[in-house]
């Protein structure tokens, strides 16, 4: 997953590298004045930037205190002066934000204080956990099962070979060259490139970031990974076995090199237009619902095209009415709504003084853990990716769904009012259930239905981190009556707020 930031920092972190290797080939003062110009705006559209502007103050200091004679080593200084001086300088004037407290502030920017307000919730290995909170293999899992099987086996390939190389490089001068595969310009960028995308991993691990949406703000990752597999298939290249050509090895390394891009290229293909979805064979994409229940498959309901889609060829409405969650009210999630052509657009309206025709929902927001989620109103359809639903399409008009779907409601209703109600919020009776909390308006205006219903959950748990969890749910409405339920979790609980826009206009103890 990615947003519009993520493919222009890894953009960014190309051209950096470009100046990179050019000051290491030429090791003159203008090229590294320009390496620590890009470092410094590359720090300033993500501090992940900071790991390239290390790295080579690092094989900088390297330089210096291999160099020979009091001359080489301030060639070797004035260097570092430029290359920092440059640096510091355009990442000054270019962040406004580090004008009042430059060292304070970028110090605050490196370290992501687990008590961060952006906290959300993140499903991971079928478990729920804080973004503050994550395991320590939360990034370095999603970037194996995420990547192309080709493409991870020569990255990985690509590093050991430069391992291998590198042994020679660290015990002989500047000028030597330790690898008939390469010079020591060429290893030391590889090894850059090797720091480049294992440093980010160890700091996110060692710092406990707080992490969301799969690996998108690793997103860069994927350049120096991809530069190490051209060192593998460098390498394969001058490859000999015995009795065969060098070139056969490398024509052979080239043609299932391209085979693995190719099955790949099919294979999103084959789920277009949900191809950033794609999982690679190292987890079960078989067994359904599986990847749904265990990993992240939406990004902020940025999916609903094709519900919109759906809905315009099997709605007979010429208008159809949607929730807050469904047109235009909502820009954010609802890009999708403006790539469809001016008359398809024209058909979705939003009134809130009538019921809404259908939501449309994805998978983007998990609850905490011990709240269930569960599709409120009914489903009536839904789209697969590798046997999972990523989208649905709902309604809460029981006429549309199945009868025997709709007599499951009416039981509920039935169940739901035989006692007494709890509270009353929103202008419906609220009532313990079993396991669930039911809304039941028994006569029911239209557009009652447009708003959501709010909850907060307060633990019983005094040390649970947060003190309160939202939710929030959608009504039904059938014979005149509206319903809406949602499960308690299963924590102990002390009480629950409930309301509507947002207000808590009641309260049910436990």
């Amino acid at each position: 997953f990615f947003n519009s930031k993520d493919p222009v920092f890894a953009s960014a972190f190309v051209m950096a590298l470009l100046f990179a290797s050019r000051a290491f080939d030429k090791d003159s003062l203008g090229n590294y004045r320009q390496c620590g110009m890009a470092a410094g705006l590359l720090i300033h559209l993500r501090i992940m930037g900071v790991v390239l502007f290390a790295v080579v103050l690092v094989f900088r200091a390297w330089a210096w205190f291999r160099a020979e004679g009091p001359a080489a080593r301030r060639r070797v200084a004035s260097t570092i002066g430029v290359f920092a001086l440059w640096g510091g300088l355009v990442l000054f004037i270019s962040l406004p934000y580090l004008w009042g407290d430059p060292v304070g502030r970028l110090a605050e920017m490196v370290v992501v204080s687990p008590d961060h307000p952006n906290i959300v919730f993140e499903l991971f290995r079928g478990q729920v956990f804080s973004s503050a909170a994550l395991p320590w293999d939360y990034l370095p899992r999603w970037f194996v099962i995420s990547q192309l099987p080709v493409t991870l086996l020569l990255g990985f390939l690509g590093m050991g070979v430069l391992g291998l190389a590198t042994k020679d490089f660290v015990g002989r001068s500047a000028d030597a060259r330790p690898s008939a595969a390469w010079g020591a310009v060429e290893l030391r960028f590889g090894v850059l490139l090797t720091a480049c995308f294992a440093l980010p991993l160890i700091v996110c691990a060692l710092l406990r970031s707080s992490l969301y949406d799969g690996w998108r703000v690793m997103h860069f990752l994927q350049v120096p990974f991809c530069l190490l597999a051209t060192f593998a298939l460098a390498w394969l290249r001058g490859v000999s076995i015995r009795g065969l050509p060098k070139r056969w090895v490398g024509g052979a390394a080239g043609a299932l090199t391209a085979a693995g891009l190719g099955a790949a290229a099919l294979e999103m293909a084959q789920i277009h237009p949900h191809q950033y979805l794609y999982f690679n064979s190292l987890v079960d994409r078989k067994t359904p619902e599986g990847l749904r229940e265990r990993y992240e498959t939406d990004y902020w309901n940025m999916m609903l095209r094709q519900g919109y889609e759906w809905l315009l060829k099997e709605a007979p409405e010429v208008a159809i009415n949607m929730g807050p969650r469904g047109v235009v009210v909502l820009a954010d999630i609802n890009r999708n709504v403006q790539i469809l052509p001016a008359a398809a657009r024209d058909r979705f309206t939003h009134d809130p003084n009538r019921d809404p025709d259908f939501y449309l929902g994805g998978n983007a927001i998990h609850p905490p853990p011990g709240v269930p989620k569960a599709f409120f109103p009914p489903v009536i359809h839904s789209f697969q990716v590798y046997n999972n639903t990523i989208m649905t399409v709902s309604t809460p008009d029981l006429s549309r769904v199945d009868p025997a779907v709709a007599d499951e409601y009416r039981a509920l209703h039935r169940a739901a009012t035989a006692g007494e109600p709890a509270a009353r919020a929103g202008g419906y009776e609220v009532y313990l259930h079993g396991q669930r909390l039911a809304w039941v308006k028994e006569a029911c205006e239209p557009g009652a239905l447009m708003l959501p219903f709010w909850l907060r959950f307060y633990p019983a748990d005094a040390d649970r981190k947060r003190g309160y969890f939202g939710l929030n749910t959608r009504g039904a409405r059938f014979d005149g009556k509206c319903l809406a339920a949602a499960r308690l979790p299963d924590f102990a609980l002390t009480r629950v707020r409930l309301g509507q826009r947002g207000r808590w206009e009641a309260e049910v103890p436990f």
